[in-house]
């Protein structure tokens, strides 16, 4: 008889900022946290919990390398885990010949035993590492499909990240990733965060003449988001922001400026030229 996974098992089977929770396929094997989310403030809390330790762990798998002939290695050492010594553990009971009247002694069973399980964990553990190679591997870097709902909540959570007096700032003269042409203004400081999706160079711009002051962000992706090449596309995001991104040579640009006062984004945006 199968048991239910448990909420929390639920939970962890749910990739980070993705619809798993929402796709029709899931939907029996997830009804008991759907329900949870709805009806308790504690299991939102432990979702909450879940998916942002499931963006520390993709960002740092991100940076991770891997040992050349790694795979190769941990695949040898699976097949002769599996091979050679359950082979032998085979010949010894083959070569003890069966008798209805023979129990085997205590020690030998536990020695029987210990053989077989050590093979099996060790199998077990190498088949596991070679997992979370591949898995990680698919699941991490994998071209990810981007509506402008998961657009919304990244850029939320990207200046939330980039917040400035979390920081450590430092003045620049030369901004290498820094999109000339794209952004009117000049660079007052540049800073780089971690965030979920990896590293983001941060740029402080400034008008010329005016207090106004917008804030870039500097992404490399793999993944497709869905705004323009240039110009910017309008992103609808919460927490007093006017944004507007796009993609460029597998970059993602967000600039954003604080609404309620006199700055407006299109000051940092250069006109385009009509027709």
């Amino acid at each position: 008889m199968n048991q239910r996974p448990t909420i929390r098992e639920q939970m962890d089977a749910c990739r980070p900022d993705s619809d798993d929770l929402y796709l029709p396929e899931h939907a029996a094997d997830l009804a008991e946290l759907q329900a949870g989310l709805c009806e308790s403030a504690e299991v939102r809390t432990q979702w909450e919990r879940s998916q942002q330790n499931g963006r520390i762990i993709r960002g740092a798998m991100q940076d991770v390398s891997l040992p050349a002939g790694l795979e190769g290695r941990l695949f040898a050492a699976v097949l002769a885990a599996q091979s050679a010594p359950l082979a032998g553990v085979e010949q010894a009971l083959r070569e003890e010949p069966p008798s209805k009247n023979f129990h085997a002694s205590p020690s030998l069973a536990n020695r029987r035993w210990f053989m077989t399980t050590a093979v099996a964990s060790l199998a077990g553990m190498a088949a596991l590492v070679l997992v979370g190679i591949f898995g990680s591997r698919f699941y991490f870097h994998q071209d990810e499909k981007i509506d402008k709902n998961l657009l919304t909540t990244r850029v939320e959570d990207w200046l939330r990240v980039a917040d400035p007096k979390g920081i450590e700032w430092a003045t620049i003269t030369d901004a290498a990733s820094f999109p000339n042409g794209s952004v009117l203004g000049r660079v007052a400081r540049s800073g780089l965060v971690l965030s979920s999706q990896g590293k983001i160079v941060v740029y402080d711009v400034s008008l010329a003449g005016s207090s106004s002051r917008a804030t870039l962000l500097v992404i490399p992706t793999a993944s497709q988001y869905p705004v323009n090449a240039f110009p910017a596309s309008k992103v609808q995001v919460s927490g007093g922001w006017s944004v507007g991104a796009w993609q460029k040579n597998g970059v993602l640009y967000v600039l954003a400026v604080r609404t309620g006062s006199d700055t407006r984004l299109e000051q940092f945006i250069p006109p385009q030229p009509i027709g």
